[in-house]
Order: C-alpha cells, then sequence, then structure tokens
C-alpha cells in the first residue's frame, strides 16, 4: 500500500493496488498528519513544502493525472518541471524499468531531485538542471520559494527571487521514439511545442500529457496554438479543466491535454 510518513523534510512511500486504496490512504494519511501523527503516505522522498507535496501526491498517485499505457517494459519517458521528481517516481512505479529524462530549471529544486533520484536507486533516470524553450540560452527565471508549484519563466505567473538559468530546447534531448512526453513548465509550453514541431522531433513523440496555462496574463502559450500544432502532427486529444470554471471569460485556467498519435 501507499503510505506518507514525513519526518522533517523526508516522507516515504509504499505501494497500493489500486487508485481506490491509493484515495483513501491519503485521507488517512492527510487525517493523521492534521492530528500531529506525522503520517500521511517505501520510497524515500526528499522534499522542501509540505503543502506542495501533498498537492503533488493528490495529483499524480491519487487522481493518477499521468498514468498511461504502454507496450513496451521500458519506455522512453521525458518528464519536463519534473520538481523534486513525484512523477519520476510514479512512472517508475508504473514501468519499473522505464527510462527517464527529468528537467527541472530549479538549482534547490533540483538538489532534492537529485537525491530521491540517488536514495531511491532508480535506474535509468538522468535528471538536467536547466529550463526549456524556444532556443538555447540563458533566460529569467521566478521563483517564490524552493520547491514551489509556480516556479516560472513568465514574470506575471509569480513574484519572488529571480534567478538566471541555462534554457535549452527539448528537441536536442530527443534521440529517437518517446513514449510519453510529460510537460508542465508553467507558461512556457507553447515555444517548446513550436520548436519540437519546427525541428521535426514532435513526429517522435507517441504521447502527450501537457499542462497548459490558458490566459496567463503576458505568457508565450496559446491554447488554440498548442492543439493546432498536436493536429497538425495527427494528434487526438482529451481536455481537462483541473479547476472549476469560472464565469470570468479572461480567468486564468489550468488545462490538462492527453494527446496520443493515431497511427
Amino acid at each position: 500500500m501507499f503510505f506518507l510518513k514525513i519526518a522533517k523534510d523526508t516522507v516515504c512511500i509504499a505501494r497500493s493496488a489500486s487508485p481506490l486504496s491509493r484515495r483513501l490512504q491519503l485521507l488517512k494519511g492527510l487525517l493523521s498528519s492534521a492530528l500531529g501523527r506525522g503520517r500521511l503516505f517505501g520510497w524515500k522522498i526528499n522534499h522542501l513544502s509540505k503543502p506542495a507535496l501533498i498537492l503533488l501526491y493528490s495529483e499524480i498517485f491519487a487522481r493518477e493525472c499521468y498514468r498511461f499505457t504502454s507496450k513496451k517494459n521500458d519506455p522512453v519517458i521525458l518528464d519536463c518541471g519534473a520538481n523534486i521528481g513525484m512523477a519520476t517516481l510514479y512512472f517508475k512505479w508504473l514501468y519499473p524499468a522505464a527510462q527517464i529524462t527529468a528537467f527541472e530549471p530549479d538549482p534547490a529544486t533540483f538538489k532534492a531531485l537529485q537525491n530521491n533520484i540517488s536514495s531511491n536507486r532508480l535506474p535509468g533516470v538522468v535528471a538536467h538542471n536547466i529550463a526549456l524553450g524556444g532556443q538555447d540560452t540563458e533566460i529569467s527565471f521566478h521563483v517564490p520559494e524552493a520547491g514551489s508549484l509556480m516556479m516560472s519563466a513568465v514574470p506575471s505567473r509569480v513574484q519572488g527571487e529571480t534567478l538566471q538559468v541555462p534554457c535549452r530546447r527539448l528537441s536536442t534531448f530527443i534521440t529517437g521514439e518517446v513514449d510519453l512526453l510529460k510537460l508542465d513548465i508553467e507558461g512556457m509550453e507553447g515555444p517548446v511545442v513550436d520548436e519540437l514541431a519546427d525541428s521535426g522531433k514532435l513526429s517522435l513523440v507517441r504521447e502527450f500529457v501537457i499542462e497548459i496555462h490558458h490566459n496567463l496574463p503576458n505568457s508565450p502559450t496559446s491554447l488554440t496554438g498548442v492543439l493546432r500544432k498536436l493536429e497538425q502532427a495527427g494528434f487526438h486529444y482529451q481536455i481537462i479543466n483541473v479547476h472549476a470554471a469560472s464565469s470570468d471569460i479572461n480567468s486564468f485556467q489550468d488545462v490538462l491535454v492527453h494527446a496520443i498519435k493515431i497511427s
């Protein structure tokens, strides 16, 4: 079963047989944590923010927003916007032999990611401390606090410390077929998908899960632009509104796009 034991900045995750039992375990963990017993849900996990950890667990392990089916035992996965590595751990739970490349631009969060990879002895995982964008350059990256789920290269996304970080084109890391590309990079999804299309590497991706930050002020992301590129490349997709719809048509919205290339 899954359990999360919180002790300072380290937790342990054990495995569960079904989504229902994971959800029940999450509720038990939240209750026990509220009572001060320090149990939420083994993998050892170094984390930087308890609220962020709970949200990541809820989305990735309980709701399984990144679940996908592969005919391979060792699918190739790109975890773009890896944060502390919860999605990487989830993919390793699904497919222990998966070959994963993870990307995280914030140095402090990247250190936690590295610790989670090494302390759990995850084979076949490589991590890069870089941002992803439309060109190879250096960019400003805005961090409210280490481990935040809102760190972004888009100034309007969040306020906080501004760092200069290396930015690279994702296409340079794609040398063969990619079974799943998970993309959650806080407003830079548009430039990355555009660059993959322009470089011809979009054709090598079989499946996407993309979190699109719709109506983000001064953001380079365009929902219609991303969907158009996917359609042109032969993808079929479903769109999920992560949060309840707002009556304000211009309000910010998290949109999850699950796209699969139909042969």
